[in-house]
């Protein structure tokens, strides 16, 4: 479901308010920097279900919809909720932001994670890999050790918690953006923007028992959202 860093943002096509606190999460305890999209080959290759649904929705391109060209493209507030990482360590230097939405904006800064996939215990591309299928629930915590963030997991409380910092669902929202009565309904562009998918992890959850559920808690959805079915891929 969550092997990569494919955001789980949901409100594409959804005004986004410049009056909230960054989606990204500026806690950064590992010290991690912000890689940028290009930092996430795997899931947004070709035939990946995650990027595949990513690149079709509004987070994928809403900073050149909504601000390139105009007086708001580098304005602080905009940046916040269309742009990742404003105000935060990229890698890139000289960068003061990411344009669009990106995975890190929702799934946390991706340097010391991109490690882990890299040259995991300095034994190569493959030694993570290798982990996955050995030991999935271990794999999944030195995910989270290096800094990945799933909404509704080790996160926000919920995905609908994260979803609100940009979006809002009344015009009457004291942090909505001005330029804007758009509001969002969150059950309805969940369903469009969902893009989990299953992987090693999610198969193993399911055959875990009632002790091992306990055990493994931390790494568990709490939030109900993320228990119900997949979205359907497209046939080929």
């Amino acid at each position: 479901m969550f092997g990569g860093s494919k955001a789980l943002g949901l409100m594409s096509g959804i005004a986004v308010s410049v009056w909230s606190l960054t989606f990204s999460f500026s806690a950064i305890s590992n010290g991690a920097e912000y890689v940028g999209n290009s930092g996430c080959k795997c899931h947004m290759g070709k035939g990946c279900f995650e990027g595949e649904e990513y690149k079709e929705r509004l987070h994928s391109n809403t900073w050149e919809k909504r601000l390139k060209g105009t007086p708001d493209a580098e304005n602080p507030e905009c940046l916040k909720c269309h742009g990742t990482a404003y105000g935060e360590k990229i890698a890139e230097a000289g960068k003061k932001y990411l344009p669009n939405v990106q995975c890190e904006a929702c799934h946390g800064a991706g340097s010391e994670y991109k490690k882990v996939k890299e040259n995991f215990q300095g034994k190569g591309k493959d030694a993570f890999k290798e982990l996955l299928k050995k030991d999935p629930f271990e794999a999944r915590k030195v995910q989270y050790d290096a800094g990945l963030i799933v909404a509704g997991i080790n996160g926000p409380a919920t995905v609908k918690e994260q979803c609100l910092k940009c979006h809002w669902e009344s015009k009457d929202d004291a942090n909505k953006c001005p330029k804007t009565d758009k509001v969002m309904d969150y059950k309805d562009y969940f369903k469009k923007d969902d893009h989990r998918d299953e992987d090693e992890i999610d198969i193993a959850i399911k055959k875990l028992s009632p002790e091992d559920k306990k055990k493994w808690a931390a790494l568990l959805p709490k939030d109900e959202i993320l228990n119900t079915p997949l979205k359907p891929k497209k046939k080929e």
